[in-house]
């Protein structure tokens, strides 16, 4: 269970430059009766809490570094020694975002707090929420709660079929594992490369990972003939101590881990980046894919440079049209000028490799139901796309140099932009 879990505290490593937050309970007897707050789970974040009035009180969230992208991340829970209806103030520092509070009593099935119990909106210097509450917890946070040890158990899951080989490829800065599952080893060397959670709060790119993930190792008929061609790989959970923290953004070297494409400063890069090269030095190794799933404020593909020539040829759009043919109703939105000054993942999967990198991002209030059957439709499309292009040689010949292949990327000095600026 989500809110129970107390996962592994930082136990040594690299210095800590993200401020950590202080685990602890605030505990209100004033009138009665008392009412509790509490940050001591993983996945938590609240830096202060004080009481402002009778049965009301004001939560204080900020982030681990500056300058950091404007996604804030809360979790708390609260609980009182009698039934009584509370108020909470939630002030949220720096960023303008206000995400509106889901609300848990089990920290597992959430629900979007009523308009009714809402006050607030993007740019407010808090937003306040009523809650009744009494002696079982309640949690809220401004997303459903999908953390480590969730995702440690799905992938622990998908490691059980009998086509998968699971491995740790490393270790986060608090010596959290970073683990890998590959699947259909005994396929053509043709890899697709799937990556999640670069960023803690992105629980809607879990979603869209782990579905796309299912549709892709599902019993379909589709699905049987992908993996006779094709090997996946994943690595879904690529900051296990950011989400712990409760981060916004950030590693615990207070380092976005989708700008360390290049200089490779984090544990959880490197290891990453190891892994997928060594996988390319394998015999008659070729890359198809990598993609990366993130969660913004709605669902959008991040694809290579326009003028990028990629094995497969045009894969990216292709795959995006395809989706767009798929769900008329739906508008695929696509972008393939996003960020191609900055050191990310799907920028330096591009370069190394001459595959396309994507970076799918789902929308953080898209319901799962419907990220569901998006991705799933997006997979299957997926497969049959790479099916066309698996036996085909790679006939453009040897990729161009770097700077030839992306004629949109900005000199070295963009390296430097600020945490946090895009997915």
């Amino acid at each position: 269970m989500l809110g129970a879990q107390a996962d592994a505290p930082y136990v040594g490593g690299p210095p800590i430059k993200a401020a950590l937050q202080e685990r602890r309970a605030w505990v209100f007897a004033d009138p009665a009766p008392t009412v509790t707050f509490d940050n001591q789970f993983s996945g938590a974040r609240v830096n202060a809490c004080t009481q402002i009035g009778p049965h009301e009180f004001k939560v204080l969230i900020t982030p681990e570094n500056e300058p950091i992208n404007p996604s804030p991340w809360y979790a708390f829970r609260v609980k009182a020694d009698a039934p009584v209806d509370i108020t909470v103030h939630l002030a949220i520092t720096t960023a303008k975002s206000r995400p509106r509070a889901r609300v848990s009593t089990d920290g597992i099935t959430w629900k979007r707090v009523p308009d009714v119990d809402w006050q607030g909106a993007s740019g407010a210097p808090e937003c306040v929420l009523k809650l009744h509450v009494g002696p079982q917890p309640t949690w809220v946070a401004s997303n459903h709660m999908i953390g480590n040890e969730q995702l440690w158990a799905w992938t622990d899951a998908m490691a059980t079929r009998p086509f998968a080989k699971s491995s740790v490829i490393g270790e986060s800065a608090a010596g959290r594992p970073l683990k890998m599952v590959e699947f259909n080893d005994g396929a053509p060397p043709n890899y697709v490369i799937v990556i999640g959670r670069q960023h803690p709060p992105e629980v809607s790119g879990s979603v869209g990972l782990m579905r796309f993930m299912e549709a892709m190792l599902g019993d379909g008929e589709l699905a049987k003939r992908f993996r006779s061609k094709f090997r996946v790989v994943m690595v879904p959970l690529v900051n296990p101590d950011g989400v712990h923290e409760g981060q916004w953004r950030s590693t615990l070297g207070a380092v976005d881990n989708n700008r360390d494409w290049h200089d490779f400063s984090q544990p959880e890069s490197r290891a990453v980046r190891d892994a997928i090269l060594e996988i390319q030095k394998r015999p008659d190794a070729r890359m198809f894919l990598l993609l990366d799933f993130h969660a913004t404020d709605r669902d959008i593909f991040y694809l290579p440079p326009d003028a990028a020539r990629t094995f497969p040829p045009n894969f990216a759009r292709r795959w995006v049209d395809a989706i767009q043919k798929r769900f008329p109703d739906y508008t695929v939105e696509s972008s393939g000028a996003h960020n191609v000054d900055q050191w990310t993942f799907k920028r330096w999967a591009f370069e190394t490799t001459g595959a396309p990198g994507i970076t799918y991002e789902l929308g953080s209030a898209t319901p799962h139901d419907r990220i569901a059957r998006i991705v799933s439709g997006a997979a299957e499309d997926a497969m049959t796309l790479l099916l066309e292009s698996a036996d085909a040689p790679r006939s453009e010949g040897p990729f161009p140099p770097i700077a030839d292949r992306i004629v949109e990327v900005k000199p070295k000095a963009a390296d430097a932009a600020p945490v946090g600026a895009g997915p």
